[in-house]
């Protein structure tokens, strides 16, 4: 029992590290050097991959009786339709070889998300977890990566802060990950520690979790994430029925928001920015008034919107030059057209109602922490159908929690003893 025991708290600490290792794969690990950088990340990629596929031939070899099943088929069915269009597109892509990067890096971690949920899915039936080991795997995961990046932010802040607005802002992320993208991360573990927070209530670990997580948010000075970070602590206070700890955060936040207000969402002082998104309002607007008219039905391509044939940026003309719309829903509307829109807008519905549809409460909270910060990032960020980054993984993960789930298969001598001592 207790070797069974050791085996499976092994396991669990070497899926939390390949975890770590995956989302540190979307890093920028050699920022002056794209081909090296990009060299560095398909192989950590592949390398998890292979990995999640040995592993997964091992333990159905170990745990023969172990069974998956699909559970609601629909939402992962629509992501292979988008993925599918992009395949097609390849053929009027504007930019045949940046789409098929983006779509060959996509569809790496579709295939990666898929079997590593299918192997999280077969070490809780083999195990016989109540509640699935995900959440504390996604959750130290993040917790480690956060650690990193406030470590290295004191050992080496040339790499790790970023400056904008003229130098005056400094933001953690450096060119190893954009600060939007490492707040959302900061902001999905600490989803993750209220979620473990309600259902196993482990506060001792959880509190440093959230406190760090948090510490990383604070120095993104993403405002997204804060607002994120206000409304999920929101939805857990409520959930929590703590009415001490309630009124305590409010009291606190009484004091803290001017100041986060001042010093994160103003920056320099500049309401038009924020206002503006960021200057990306007439950056869409140029889109979706001059580009998208040119080709509504099927777009430009895979992550391709220029109409300009292998010029990968489109430029404004009352805004900046970009490769990306900075907004997940606009950049499907260009690449995809029409038809790519109504496919994504279907699978996010579809998303939402097996959310909905879910039995256990505590598989629909975890997705309700995981699909806010998200749906919420696609507003100005690469997001869920944007070009390639960790965040379409963990979107994918959403929709897997109700697309899989493993069992123990019965065999035909046990059934007989099972039926009789039911009589």
């Amino acid at each position: 029992m207790k070797d069974a025991q050791k085996i499976e708290r092994y396991l669990l600490i070497f899926l939390t590290i390949m975890m770590t290792i995956r989302i540190s794969s979307y890093f920028s690990y050699v920022p002056e050097s794209v081909g090296l950088t990009r060299i560095i990340k398909i192989g950590l990629r592949l390398v998890t991959t292979a990995i999640t596929i040995v592993m997964l031939f091992k333990f159905t070899a170990k745990h023969p009786n172990v069974r998956a099943r699909f559970k609601m088929i629909l939402p992962f069915s629509f992501y292979l339709l988008y993925l599918f269009l992009g395949i097609c597109s390849l053929f009027w892509t504007t930019n045949v070889g940046f789409s098929l990067l983006q779509l060959s890096m996509t569809i790496e971690t579709t295939v990666f998300s898929f079997l590593f949920y299918k192997l999280i899915c077969y070490y809780n039936a083999a195990y016989d977890r109540p509640f699935s080991a995900f959440l504390p795997i996604l959750n130290k995961a993040i917790f480690i990566l956060c650690i990193i990046f406030i470590i290295g932010a004191f050992v080496d802040p040339d790499n790790f802060y970023r400056t904008t607005h003229g130098g005056t802002v400094a933001r953690l992320g450096g060119l190893i990950i954009n600060p939007n993208e490492l707040g959302l991360l900061s902001l999905l573990g600490i989803g993750l520690s209220y979620i473990d927070l309600l259902v196993h209530g482990r506060a001792k670990y959880n509190i440093i979790a959230i406190g760090t997580c948090l510490a990383v948010l604070l120095m993104t000075q993403s405002r997204s994430s804060l607002f994120g970070f206000l409304v999920l602590s929101g939805v857990y206070l409520v959930l929590s029925k703590n009415y001490y700890l309630i009124i305590g955060a409010t009291v606190v936040a009484f004091f803290v928001i001017p100041i986060l207000i001042q010093t994160i969402v103003l920056k320099d002082g500049d309401m038009e920015e924020v206002t503006s998104f960021t200057g990306r309002k007439e950056f869409w607007g140029d889109l979706v008034n001059e580009s998208f008219p040119k080709s509504p039905i099927y777009g430009y391509g895979f992550m391709s919107i220029s109409p300009n044939t292998f010029y990968n940026k489109y430029q404004s003309e009352h805004s900046y030059a970009a490769s990306m719309a900075h907004n997940t829903y606009i950049e499907v509307l260009i690449n995809l057209g029409l038809m790519g829109a109504f496919v994504c807008v279907m699978q996010i519905l579809l998303t939402v109602v097996a959310i909905l549809l879910e039995k256990e409460w505590r598989v629909r909270l975890m997705a309700f922490f995981m699909l806010f910060p998200l749906m919420m990032n696609n507003v100005t960020e690469f997001g869920i159908f944007g070009h390639t980054n960790y965040a379409i993984m963990f979107y994918q993960f959403v929709f897997l929690l109700f697309t899989l789930e493993a069992f123990k298969k019965v065999s035909q001598r046990v059934k007989p003893v099972l039926q009789n001592e039911l009589s």
